[in-house]
């Protein structure tokens, strides 16, 4: 069939099919009729095959870009790495991947450790300590989670060091003392207790950096309690020391003769204070020592104070190192106002220099 043929065909199928019509339609008795003209229904046809040919060229393209992108790449699995047992051999470290050095799960673990040693060392020193070289490998795009963990244990390991270092150097001057620091510390766990919470409260293993850091800072601390109970605090405050310990000329007969402990002169009626913790064993009179207060520290360690125009304490009361205990004065065998500061070991007076000298290195 030619191309006119064709047409001419579509034409006549158009004109017989698309032909006026009318549609009746009764309502409430009434007959009414609308009439859809064959133009009309020509629109409609050519709007709908618009609509179709539209939705069905842009499924079509869809499809076809779909078929043309690449295939996704499968998510490799992640594999928990297990810590060896102790002892046990290590394998060989490898370089982790750049993927691996920025896994979040393993951040998260780093950065636990570092909140664990945040939290030793603001619990026992009052602020954590920074390290700059902690954090540089975060930062760097070359480096890797094993330079991190290397660089947070080395850290703990030093921490712990320092640690051990400083509670030697306070054993060894409270050995020169006369004291024995782990006899001191251990009194302090005479009276302990309370709920049992592990750390790290998680349950979860620590490496055993942390673990020597964490007994280092249970130690250091044990002895700097029982370092609590040493007179190392000054009774006065800012008053001038005018006798010291040993053979002196005796103020009233210019005789040699022995002072068991330190004078130090200031305005009657000024704050005395404690030397150190304990309980009050004595406050009255005494021979010599005109109105008196006397510390008990525990351990045959006490401390007396004396010439005093009054005291703020009783006998029994606990005070705490620093506390106000009585007023300077000048009563008994004194020849102005002072407080006569004295220190005993198991019974016999000692220098009470270095107490004050262990003080000043224990404030530093």
């Amino acid at each position: 069939m030619s191309e006119n043929g064709s047409w001419r065909a579509i034409a006549a199928w158009s004109r017989q099919t698309f032909v006026d019509r009318e549609l009746f339609l009764r309502s409430d008795g009434r007959v009414r009729f609308i009439r859809i003209t064959r133009r009309t229904q020509l629109r409609a046809v050519t709007v709908g095959a618009l609509v179709l040919l539209t939705w069905g060229g842009g499924t079509l393209t869809a499809v076809i870009w779909g078929l043309r992108a690449p295939a996704p790449r499968r998510a490799e699995p992640r594999v928990a790495v297990l810590a060896p047992a102790p002892g046990a051999a290590r394998p060989p470290r490898t370089a982790p991947s750049r993927a691996a050095a920025h896994d979040p799960v393993a951040l998260r673990e780093l950065l636990r450790r570092q909140r664990l040693i945040e939290q030793l060392v603001a619990s026992k020193l009052g602020q954590p300590l920074v390290q700059d070289g902690l954090d540089r490998p975060v930062r760097g795009a070359d480096d890797t989670l094993g330079a991190l963990d290397a660089a947070q244990q080395a850290f703990a390991r030093g921490l712990g060091t320092s640690f051990d270092a400083d509670r030697v150097k306070r054993t060894a001057a409270l050995r020169r003392l006369g004291l024995d620091a782990e006899r001191l510390a251990a009194r302090g766990r005479r009276a302990e207790g309370g709920p049992l919470i592990p750390w790290p409260d998680d349950g979860t293993a620590v490496p055993a950096a942390l673990e020597a850091l964490a007994a280092a800072v249970v130690h250091w601390a044990a002895v700097g309690q029982g370092a609590a109970a040493v007179p190392s605090g000054r009774p006065t405050r800012g008053s001038s020391q005018t006798s010291s310990f040993g053979v002196r000329a005796d103020p009233f007969t210019g005789r040699p003769t022995f002072h068991a402990g330190l004078d130090f002169r200031g305005r009657y009626g000024e704050p005395i204070y404690a030397a150190a913790a304990g309980r009050v064993s004595f406050v009255g009179e005494r021979a010599g020592y005109g109105r008196l207060v006397e510390i008990d520290h525990g351990d045959g360690i006490a401390s007396r104070y004396g010439h005093l125009s009054g005291a703020d304490v009783s006998v029994g009361e606990q005070v705490v190192r620093g506390q106000r205990i009585a007023r300077m004065g000048s009563t008994g065998r004194s020849t102005g106002t002072h407080v006569h500061f004295e220190v005993r070991l198991r019974g016999s007076a000692v220098n009470p220099q270095p107490f004050l000298a262990f003080g000043d290195t224990k404030g530093r």
